[in-house]
């Protein structure tokens, strides 16, 4: 018999925001245990709430071998490792009085907005061991403002987004971020319809069409890269990964649910526009004869399926400006769209602005995009920078066609 262990604890800070001012204070702390055994091909999982009682989960994870639940023991190899982040962001007591401030500069820097949502603190550690000596532990930290902003009189439930998170808060940096979309937004800019480079973050670009990477609907035939595992489909600049590394993806776990660690953290789908892995468990890699890609995730209490945390596309370009010299859109607000089955993406954009070299010039009216998935991936796409300000992410450029709405 094999046995997997798994002990995770979330802690957060929130604090609610009303009207530019602090209304409330959430603390939380969330600590689960899981014990997974396997035998005979079957799988036992017990799992409980609050400070985990390792060697009573593990009897009740025996006896739920006689479910009959099939899996396969593929249990990774002796491996230890320990990713810690120690460093304290913000002291608790510290926080309200800090943010308030905060918000109360923001205010007078931007007039116009009143601002509500919230502002989360969290600090996340995970524990993993299993019966043939690896051991894994990852301890992160995040921070993240996510400010809904309401132009005063508009009539409107909100107007734009400002949000920023990382692990270190400097508000005079993060007030000029705000200020510059502040400034931008009551600006107006305009262009014609047609073809443009169009700049936004991965998963906005790229999020409806990660269903095409799921093992089990490439195996099903129902994926547009059935059958294509191994070749070159898209652009020789294209590596895409799921970030896993907290250096990038802010409080992220370093490994997966069944204990699988990536080479830098991050499971490859496209590598140089060869597509090298689709998102799979052990069981489904198994099953299918894929590799396994280590996407694992699982409910403290249940059987692993598959998971994604953060798309990652590797850099092309040190600036915006390299990335998009000359006139681009940069997209803020992108919600329903949707991709058809032969890979024809659509989008209404409900929040842009005009870049020139680089530089925001003004808030463009709503647009909608479309391309092609495989011309997005491939003959269409530009590239990748990261270290930007916008968004406080790295943001992927692809030519697409624009209309007005």
């Amino acid at each position: 018999m094999e046995k997997e262990f798994i002990k995770e604890t979330q802690h957060s800070v929130t604090l609610n925001v009303t009207a530019g001012k602090i209304d409330s204070f959430r603390e939380t702390e969330r600590t689960t245990g899981t014990v997974r055994v396997y035998e005979n091909g079957c799988i036992g999982v017990a799992g409980a709430l609050g400070e985990p009682d390792e060697e009573k989960l593990t009897e009740q994870a025996k006896e739920a071998l006689s479910f009959g639940i099939p899996y396969p023991c593929l249990l990774e190899g002796a491996l230890e490792i320990e990713e810690r982040d120690d460093e304290e962001i913000l002291p608790i007591p510290e926080l309200i009085p800090t943010m308030q401030d905060f918000l109360d500069r923001l205010g007078a820097l931007c007039p116009k907005f009143a601002f509500s949502h919230k502002i989360t603190l969290a600090h996340n550690r995970k524990e993993y061991r299993n019966s043939r000596g690896r051991h894994l532990v990852s301890e992160g930290r995040s921070f993240e403002i996510a400010l809904i902003a309401q132009n005063r009189g508009s009539g409107n439930l909100f107007d734009t987004f400002l949000v920023w998170s990382g692990k270190h808060f400097d508000a005079d940096a993060v007030l000029a971020y705000f200020k510059e979309q502040y400034d931008a937004y009551f600006m107006p800019a305009d262009l014609e319809p047609g073809r443009y480079p169009v700049v936004a973050g991965a998963v906005e670009l790229l999020g409806t069409s990660l269903r095409h990477f799921v093992g089990d609907l490439y195996a099903a035939g129902a994926s547009l890269l059935s059958g294509k595992l191994n070749e070159k489909v898209f652009s020789d600049k294209l590596t895409v990964c799921d970030d896993m590394n907290p250096k990038t993806t802010y409080g992220a776990c370093f490994f997966d649910a069944e204990g699988c660690v990536s080479e830098d953290y991050r499971p490859t789908l496209i590598e140089n526009g060869v597509l090298k892995a689709l998102v799979t468990t052990k069981k489904t890699a198994e099953l299918y004869g894929l590799p396994n890609s280590g996407n694992a995730d699982a409910p403290y209490d249940g059987v692993p399926g598959i998971g994604f945390h953060e798309l990652y596309v590797k850099p092309t370009a040190k600036t915006l400006k390299d990335l998009v010299p000359g006139k681009a859109i940069l997209i803020f607000i992108a919600e329903g769209g949707d991709m058809t089955p032969e890979g024809h993406f659509v989008t209404p954009v409900q929040m842009a602005y005009l870049l020139e070299d680089g530089e925001i010039k003004g808030r463009l009216p709503e647009l909608s995009i479309g391309a092609d998935f495989f011309d997005m991936l491939g003959k269409d796409y530009i590239g990748t920078v990261c270290d930007v300000p916008y968004k406080n992410a790295a943001l992927t450029a692809v030519m697409m066609d624009v209309t007005k709405d």
